[in-house]
C-alpha cells in the first residue's frame, strides 16, 4: 500500500545485512567489537544523544550472535578494551574513552 515506504524498509535491511555480513568477515574479535561500537556509538550521535556514553540494550549473548562471536569472546573482549583505555564498562553502561583509537581498530572493518 505505501511503496515509498516499502523501499525505505528494504533499504534499511540491506544496509543492515551489508553491515552484519561486513562483521562476519576475516576480521578479528577485537576489530568486529571495535566496529560494532563504533557504528553504536554514529547511531547514538545522529540520534542527539552522546556518542560517548552508551546504554547498551543488547545482552552480551545477543552482541556475540550479532558478532558472530562466542558470548565468552565478548565479554574478553570488553574486558581487553577496557584494559586498553578505549572503553569503561559497567554492566550495561559503556563509555568510550579514547574514541580515536577504537576507530583505529574498526577501521579495517568500516573501510570495507
Amino acid at each position: 500500500r505505501m511503496p515509498g515506504l516499502q523501499a525505505q524498509l528494504f533499504r534499511l535491511l540491506s544496509q543492515d545485512i551489508g553491515k552484519a555480513a561486513l562483521l562476519a568477515g576475516d576480521y578479528s574479535a577485537d576489530q568486529r567489537m571495535a566496529a560494532f561500537l563504533v557504528a553504536l556509538s554514529r547511531r547514538f550521535a545522529q540520534r542527539g544523544f552522546s556518542a560517548t556514553r552508551l546504554h547498551l540494550t543488547m545482552t552480551r549473548t545477543d552482541m556475540a550472535n550479532y558478532l558472530r562471536l562466542a558470548p565468552e569472546t565478548v565479554s574478553r573482549v570488553l574486558r581487553r578494551l577496557q584494559e586498553d583505555g578505549r572503553i569503561r564498562v559497567d554492566r550495561r553502561e559503556l563509555e568510550i574513552t579514547d574514541p580515536a583509537g577504537l576507530e583505529d581498530l574498526a577501521r579495517a572493518v568500516l573501510r570495507s
